[in-house]
């Protein structure tokens, strides 16, 4: 007989109670505005938050007319940097925020789809495609014996 030993109400993680300190991006989790934690995909948030700069960076340059350096110092980037978003600016290469711009996949959205993808069909087998195929199939030979 197997015994199971009992454990205290308080260790199961129904009864826990979660703090919810939130995060700098807001003071309570569940009242976060983000589509997803920034700690599920923290490359998005650095990505908007990059975006965010370069726009500013860029509108800086052209309202005020401040220089590489002064730009590279109210940023607190380096001048490379500055040079490198300018440039893609004057070439078009910079893609425009896009406001409705999510994440991959949602952590939400895990209940609902699958992230793994399908695996391909099997070839088929039997029955051959062809004519020319279904005459070459080896068919069993029956041999009478006297």
């Amino acid at each position: 007989m197997t015994t199971i030993r009992l454990v205290r109400a308080d260790t199961l993680p129904e009864n826990i109670n979660y703090r919810d300190d939130g995060c700098e991006v807001s003071l309570s989790c569940l009242a976060c505005p983000l589509p997803i934690c920034k700690f599920d995909d923290p490359g998005w948030l650095q990505r908007a938050n990059r975006q965010n700069r370069d726009d500013a960076m860029i509108r800086a340059r052209a309202a005020e007319r401040l220089s590489v350096a002064e730009i590279a110092q109210r940023f607190e980037v380096s001048t490379r940097t500055v040079h490198r978003v300018l440039k893609q600016d004057r070439e078009g290469v910079r893609q425009a925020p896009d406001p409705d711009q999510r994440p991959l996949l949602s952590v939400l959205t895990l209940r609902k789809r699958s992230p793994f993808r399908a695996p391909a069909p099997l070839p088929r087998i039997w029955p051959p495609a062809d004519r020319n195929d279904r005459d070459r199939v080896d068919r069993p030979v029956l041999v009478q014996t006297a």
